[in-house]
């Protein structure tokens, strides 16, 4: 029979709800992995801060919305602070998932779980990611 070890997995306090500027990216550096941490309306997500398409830093990105598929001459703007923009090519990614909006380039940006308790708010590097509820 196989032993298997299982790893404590760390919460890192990464700052304070309010002290968070809401659908910006505050970048912080954890066990020297640099991350950015957002704060929308509902959640707190964090994310890596390279992009998968040419290692541009995420966190001199912007969050917002994108264009969502429509009909013609329709637009339709969607998942208003959800997505996080690339600096460099303007690639969309979502901030939950990490997954290219629209598939538009391979790989996706890393994202770790963040809980948030009595307004503290901690991010695990080893989990994947999902969006803690202030």
């Amino acid at each position: 029979m196989e032993d298997t070890v299982e790893k404590a997995v760390a919460e890192h306090f990464v700052g304070r709800v309010e002290d968070l500027p809401l659908n910006e990216i505050h970048p912080v550096v954890v066990e020297g992995r640099s991350i950015g941490v957002i704060r929308t309306v509902g959640r707190v997500y964090a994310i890596g801060n390279r992009c998968p398409h040419q290692g541009a830093p995420m966190c001199a990105g912007r969050v917002g919305g994108t264009m969502a598929p429509s009909e013609p001459d329709e637009y339709v703007y969607a998942h208003d602070g959800l997505i996080v923009q690339c600096p460099w090519h303007a690639y969309e990614f979502h901030i939950d998932s990490g997954r290219s909006v629209a598939a538009a380039t391979r790989g996706r940006v890393a994202t770790y779980r963040v809980t948030v308790r009595d307004g503290d708010v901690f991010c695990t590097l080893t989990a994947p990611g999902s969006g803690g509820t202030p």
